[in-house]
């Protein structure tokens, strides 16, 4: 299965999560790594622009490609998940929820809606999981935003 993720050349191929781990995010508690995809190029687009300031030139487009073994992960759907979860100043329940899926380390990955548009869906997958060696991470091209999405006028 193919999904997508935009990030920073550098690290765009750093299997180890370092910055995730360093740094924690909306479904993981800092110290815990993480990888986040989403299911479609589009929306990895927007996951990353809601993270910007700007444009960077150091920008690539980045394939995850994930074992395509349905028992390898878990879709949770938003009944399924802990209220407050899309709240954009989320007190934590989303970032415990995750947190307990990668520490119990029972699926490569869980599929969850995105807060951003939530019929899209991202994943997040655990680079502890025995199966995280057969994710396949590769620089598809490199990747800078529409310069609209940051000049528009009132």
């Amino acid at each position: 299965m193919r999904t997508w993720r935009i990030a920073n050349e550098d690290v765009a191929l750093d299997r180890n999560c370092e910055g995730a781990r360093k740094s924690g995010g909306h479904w993981h508690m800092e110290g815990c790594p993480a990888l986040y995809s989403a299911m479609t190029p589009e929306l990895a687009v927007l996951e990353k622009f809601v993270h910007t300031e700007g444009d960077d030139p150091t920008l690539v487009l980045v394939a995850v490609d994930v074992p395509d073994d349905p028992e390898l992960g878990i879709d949770i759907p938003a009944d399924r998940l802990p209220n407050g979860w899309d709240d954009l100043e989320d007190g934590g329940s989303a970032t415990a929820f995750g947190t307990n899926f990668l520490k119990d380390c029972k699926h490569l990955y869980m599929r969850v809606p995105s807060v951003i548009v939530g019929e899209g869906l991202n994943l997040v997958i655990n680079p502890a999981h025995p199966a995280y060696e057969r994710v396949k991470l590769s620089i598809v091209r490199s990747f800078s935003f529409d310069p609209r999405m940051f000049n528009r006028k009132d």
